[in-house]
């Protein structure tokens, strides 16, 4: 069976420090051979494993909702992550905050810098990607991105680039509705850099994932009979998406859905 020492220990592995602001992406399929005899066991192992990775640092797993685009309120306390079950067990458990955004809310263990407690709990206006936005503050603190089990393509963090860049295959769209928190009702306007679904677009990641292998920028640790799990740091990942984007205007598009794009 595979321990929390040695998941905590292949996380190292992949240069991360005790200190370090960790964001995970989860899929908990290869984790069969986790430690536990039930599913919450195995959950509290891998969990157990992260924390352990940053002991002196900060923990981050998002609890998408993705509330305000079905047309429902958001309810800090009580909307379930839509974004895997570890992610929904790590949301109830002690010491974690959830952040007040009513469609890429995330899951918070650890003192974040004072001026980001009010940006990203207090219920408000929001830009999703913008310099409010936790993506903002991964950037910030040069986070490290964990896949924990599933692959490159799930790095929410390139949303912030395409924003930043203002690619011409998104757009920007409010969503209205009222955020609930403690039992108080806000009503908040979320701004988001949508895809241009009526032009088909759709994103393809893996290859900045393999861009940035190549460079030695994503490291991987394949646990025997168990999960991989790949690293990077959030301003690589800026920085080299950037790149290429510019040297590519549809880089981060599927072949043959970028009709449009400039070039």
């Amino acid at each position: 069976m595979i321990s929390s020492v040695e998941i905590t220990e292949a996380i190292r592995s992949l240069g991360v420090e005790p200190a370090d602001v960790l964001f995970v992406h989860s899929g908990l399929q290869s984790a069969l051979r986790v430690e536990g005899d039930t599913r919450q066991a195995k959950m509290e192992t891998v969990l157990d494993a992260l924390e352990a990775a940053v002991s002196d640092g900060v923990l981050i797993l998002p609890t998408f909702t993705y509330s305000f685009c079905r047309g429902e309120d958001f309810d800090v306390e009580l909307s379930p992550s839509t974004v895997g079950m570890l992610t929904e067990h790590f949301r109830h458990a002690p010491g974690v905050r959830r952040t007040a955004e009513p469609i890429f809310s995330c899951a918070i263990r650890g003192r974040l810098p004072g001026e980001w407690e009010d940006r990203v709990y207090v219920p408000r206006d929001v830009d999703c990607f913008g310099s409010d936005s936790v993506f903002a503050f991964l950037h910030e603190a040069n986070a490290k991105i964990l896949f924990f089990g599933v692959g490159f393509e799930f790095c929410t963090f390139v949303y912030r680039v395409e924003q930043q860049l203002g690619v011409p295959y998104r757009y920007m769209k409010d969503f209205q509705g009222e955020v609930i928190s403690h039992g108080r009702r806000t009503s908040v306007t979320a701004r988001y850099f949508v895809r241009d679904l009526g032009a088909g677009v759709e994103n393809a990641f893996l290859p900045l994932g393999a861009e940035l292998s190549a460079r030695g920028l994503l490291h991987e640790h394949r646990i025997a009979r168990g999960p991989r799990l790949l690293c990077c740091a959030a301003r690589d990942v800026h920085r080299v998406a950037v790149e290429k984007v510019h040297e590519q205007p549809d880089y981060l598009l599927t072949r043959g859905q970028a009709e449009g794009v400039a070039t």
